[in-house]
């Protein structure tokens, strides 16, 4: 009980039209209207303030997406956590939406370690470089923090001798990225992948898929995705140790580009015995892209109607698959599945608020996330998990 409100997480099915962790609170007192202050505990993110009653029953749902932790479902504790890692290793790896992830967690395991200068990069490399990998030392606990930019989790290079003059490169998805090597041993791995999948930074930049030696130019994207996954699943089964390791694979994180008013027009045409009248509705089109204008500086609140919502990302479904099979094999292993309620959150990107040194013309950068911000939220949820799966190093 908070402030007169019982509060509670509750798990629910997506196709029920909720949020996967939606947050219901019971007026308990029967008030109504606004309750301050309701955050995850790290300071970092916004209250939850609004507060909207349902017409159907006794509930409030909090409309700002935000989780409050009673506890079955405690507040993210970074020193607990950088205990229960102590002389351990967590390894990030994937595209640069898992960068943004890693890059939160660093931030709120430091909030704990009152000597930042014990934090550092152990190879000394700036915390700007975006390419190879990052390793950030927690030194006062003997564990790391690491960070492999792998975007697509298998190697990509050049393509056969003799291929054809289309061929540019070849993802090979039968072989998982050198930096593999690298993860061997780590007692937490966060795997993200999905957003370079796609024909644009694949098949159209002259990227295709080889398998066994092979190329295969008709590959279907997803079927090559699918594939990739399997080679991952049989990474982990090999070189992971079946007690020691905990392993993770984040799903689809949404991206909002939205299009002009005038590209999405929506009528419904009323017809009557005299005459045929169309009514038009103007809204921003969900379907815009980053490289034809599209854009999400005007979004200013998280998204309040369900429709508008993004369809679930097929490359989720994959994902799902490789993990019950990895679970089939006795690994430790859970889908960190924050796709519907990041979807939400279409306010919560840089936008036009990019890294210094960003031309004023670039696109708008609407698939990032601002930090304090979503990731914070990701890194709560894989918190909560290791807890329930009684993670620690010693």
């Amino acid at each position: 009980m908070e402030n007169g409100f019982v509060m509670s997480l509750i798990p629910v099915n997506r196709t029920t039209k909720t949020a996967r962790f939606l947050i219901l609170v019971f007026n308990a007192v029967g008030m109504a209207g606004k309750m301050e202050n309701i955050s995850n505990g790290d300071g970092n993110h916004r209250a939850c303030t609004e507060l909207k009653r349902n017409s159907t029953s006794s509930l409030l749902v909090i409309s700002y997406y935000c989780i409050c932790f009673v506890p079955a479902n405690p507040r993210f504790n970074a020193s607990d956590l950088l205990e229960q890692s102590r002389n351990g290793r967590i390894v990030f790896a994937g595209d640069s939406i898992g960068r943004n992830q890693w890059e939160s967690f660093v931030c709120m395991l430091a909030q704990a370690v009152p000597n930042k200068s014990t934090i550092y990069e152990e190879n000394g490399k700036p915390i700007t470089k975006h390419k190879g990998f990052l390793s950030m030392r927690f030194q006062e606990y003997n564990m790391t923090v690491e960070y492999y930019r792998v975007p697509f989790l298998v190697v990509i290079g050049r393509p056969p001798q003799n291929s054809s003059q289309e061929v540019q490169r070849t993802i090979r998805v039968d072989e998982l990225h050198w930096f593999s090597k690298k993860w061997i041993g780590a007692n937490v791995l966060i795997f993200n992948d999905g957003h370079w999948w796609n024909e644009d930074k694949t098949s159209k930049m002259g990227i295709y898929f080889q398998e066994g030696g092979k190329i295969n130019t008709t590959m279907d994207v997803m079927e090559a995705f699918r594939r990739s996954l399997q080679t991952l699943k049989s990474w982990v089964i090999k070189n992971l140790d079946r007690e020691r390791s905990h392993t993770f694979f984040r799903s689809y994180s949404p991206v909002h580009y939205r299009q002009e008013l005038n590209i999405c027009a929506f009528y419904t045409q009323y017809l009557s015995a005299r005459t045929a009248r169309i009514s038009f509705t103007f809204e921003l089109c969900r379907n815009g892209t980053w490289n034809k204008g599209g854009f999400c500086d005007r979004e200013r609140e998280p998204e309040t109607i369900y429709t508008r919502l993004g369809a679930e990302a097929l490359n989720n479904h994959f994902i799902s698959d490789v993990i019950k099979q990895m679970r089939n094999e006795n690994r430790k292993v859970q889908f960190l599945n924050i796709t519907y309620l990041t979807e939400f959150r279409s306010d919560g990107h840089p936008s036009f608020h990019r890294e210094p040194g960003t031309p004023t013309n670039a696109p708008q950068d609407c698939s990032h996330w601002c930090l304090p911000g979503v990731p914070d939220t990701w890194n709560e949820l894989l918190y909560a998990y290791l807890l329930s799966m009684e993670f620690k190093t010693k």
